[in-house]
C-alpha cells in the first residue's frame, strides 16, 4: 500500500496497479491482508507483514493469472528491498538489460534487481538462473535476484556474488 510513498519516482498509477495486483494475487492463494511474509535476505532469515486493500470480488476475473503473479512479485520485492536496505526506484529496466529495475542504495550505489513469482510448485533453480541473468547487468554496482512464491508467501533475496563491490 506505500509503495508511491518507498519509491517516489514510481508513477502513482503503476503503484497502485502493482500494488493492486499483489491484493489480487495474494487473495487468489488464500491470504488475507496482514499475512506473514518469510524472507530470506542474503542467507539472513526475517519477515515482515503484508498489508494490502482488499480487491472487489470480480477483479481476479478481468486479469491474467501470470501477469499479476508476476506484477505481486514486483510489488512484494520493492516493498521487501526497501525496508530491508532503503533501495529506491530510479526506472524500471528494458529487455536486454538484465534485470527488472534499476534502483539506488543509500550511498547512491546502483542495484539491479531481476524478480521471478511462483504461483504454484517448487522450481529450485529458478534463483540460479535468476542470479545468472542478472550478473549481466552491467550498468549497476550491485546486481540482485528476488523470488516470491505467492502460495507461502515467501521471499528468496540473493545477491550476485562474484560480480559485486563489497
Amino acid at each position: 500500500m506505500e509503495l508511491k510513498t518507498m519509491h517516489p519516482l514510481l508513477p502513482a498509477v503503476t503503484a497502485a496497479e502493482l500494488a493492486h495486483r499483489a491484493g489480487v494475487c495474494l487473495e487468489r492463494h488464500g491470504h488475507a491482508p496482514g499475512v506473514l511474509l518469510d524472507i530470506r535476505f542474503d542467507r539472513e532469515n526475517r519477515d515482515a507483514i503484508l498489508r494490502w486493500l482488499s480487491p472487489s470480488p470480480g477483479d481476479a476475473e478481468q486479469l491474467d493469472r501470470h501477469r499479476i503473479t508476476e506484477d505481486a512479485a514486483e510489488a512484494i520485492a520493492l516493498a521487501l528491498v526497501h525496508g530491508a536496505r532503503r533501495w529506491v526506484v530510479r526506472r524500471r529496466l528494458q529487455r536486454g538489460e538484465s534485470a527488472d529495475w534499476l534502483l539506488h542504495d543509500p550511498e547512491a550505489r546502483l542495484v539491479a534487481l531481476e524478480v521471478s513469482g511462483v504461483g504454484s510448485g517448487e522450481d529450485p533453480q529458478r534463483l540460479r538462473k535468476k542470479l545468472v541473468q542478472v550478473s549481466g547487468a552491467k550498468l549497476a554496482q550491485h546486481r540482485v535476484a528476488c523470488v516470491v512464491e505467492l502460495p507461502a508467501p515467501r521471499a528468496t533475496v540473493e545477491t550476485a556474488r562474484g560480480h559485486d563491490e563489497r
